[in-house]
């Protein structure tokens, strides 16, 4: 006999044997229960309800949520004031009881007049340079102007031209 026959005919002892199991118990084997379900065959076909809790109970959780709440707050009122009101009006208000105290950094008055000496100065010199940049732009524009004029026009300034000039334009009277 070959050995895949073999484990077929176990396969079906098997599923024979769970079905036997199944009608004496009264439950099926073969359905997979989903998690929080009863294993026993009693409690298997009830639905699951909630729990309701009563009004005394969750008046109950209340006040005790109410009492941890005003501990906290008392806890951080106290701390609030241990500290020096000076200090307390110099920051920004906290926002929230978790808040983190950050002592914002500022820099000291001299320090202050220092940065703004020294930007002064860098832009007087951006500004001197400016000043100075147009002689140079100038020079540079007029350098460029003379190597553009056109060869065929830089030839016919040297030798005469045939064309006589342009005769001026007459001046406009007033006729009365």
């Amino acid at each position: 006999m070959n050995i895949q026959d073999i484990v077929v005919e176990i396969d079906a002892e098997i599923s024979k044997l769970q079905q036997v199991k199944a009608l004496l118990t009264g439950t099926s084997t073969t359905e997979m229960r989903k998690p929080g379900q009863a294993a026993n065959a009693s409690l298997a076909g009830k639905a699951r309800t909630r729990r309701t809790l009563s009004a005394e109970a969750r008046e109950r959780i209340a006040a005790a949520q109410r009492a941890r709440w005003a501990k906290f707050k008392k806890a951080a009122k106290k701390a609030a004031s241990s500290i020096p009101a000076a200090s307390t009006a110099k920051k920004a208000p906290a926002v929230g009881l978790r808040a983190k105290s950050k002592k914002k950094r500022s820099l000291s008055a001299g320090t202050r007049t220092k940065i703004a000496a020294a930007q002064k100065a860098r832009w007087a010199k951006v500004r001197k340079a400016e000043t100075k940049a147009p002689t140079a732009k100038v020079a540079k524009k007029s350098a460029r102007a003379k190597k553009a004029v056109p060869a065929t026009r830089a030839s016919a300034s040297k030798t005469k031209s045939a064309v006589a000039p342009a005769t001026p334009a007459k001046p406009v009277t007033a006729a009365s």
